[in-house]
């Protein structure tokens, strides 16, 4: 009779074994990549969204945001509210006369604070302050905790000089 060659119970019990560790391993891999490529859209949200007021700021000039520092209600509808205060960042595509930019529907997790300091008569300092709004979708993804009373994630700072008289 010829010798059967066969896996043993236990050469069974060790493959199964490894193979679970390697499955689990992949899933692992993927929920990660999931987590990271999540939190780089969402940071790159906030960055976009601390940007576009210091372009519309800046292509104001000097004159016109010394007179919106002074005047919240001549800025853009669309930056009003965060002059004063944290505010959450709205998306209303249908009033296309106050809201004329197109955003995404997930800038309504975040909030945006605006501050023109206007201490120096030569310069505005423009700073804009971005994060996730509590309880919100992005809170959850953005893993780099805020900075400032957990109300933000990115800041990003401008200037606008005065042009010099000639």
């Amino acid at each position: 009779m010829r010798k059967r060659k066969a896996f043993t119970l236990v050469e069974i019990m060790i493959a199964m074994f490894l193979m679970t560790i390697v499955i689990l391993s992949v899933f692992m891999l993927n929920q990660n990549a999931e987590k990271n490529s999540m939190d780089a859209y969402y940071e790159m949200l906030c960055f976009s969204l601390a940007r576009e007021p210091i372009e519309v700021f800046r292509a104001f000039g000097y004159k016109k945001v010394l007179d919106i520092s002074k005047n919240h209600e001549l800025a853009p509808l669309v930056y009003r509210a965060a002059l004063d205060d944290f505010a959450v960042i709205e998306c209303n595509p249908d009033d296309e006369d106050n809201y004329p930019f197109a955003y995404p529907n997930e800038v309504t997790n975040f909030q945006r604070y605006i501050d023109l300091n206007t201490d120096n008569d030569d310069y505005i300092i423009i700073t804009v302050m971005v994060g996730p709004k509590g309880g919100s979708k992005a809170e959850n993804w953005l893993r780099k905790k805020a900075v400032y009373e957990n109300k933000y994630s990115v800041q990003l700072d401008s200037i606008i000089m005065k042009t010099p008289k000639r």
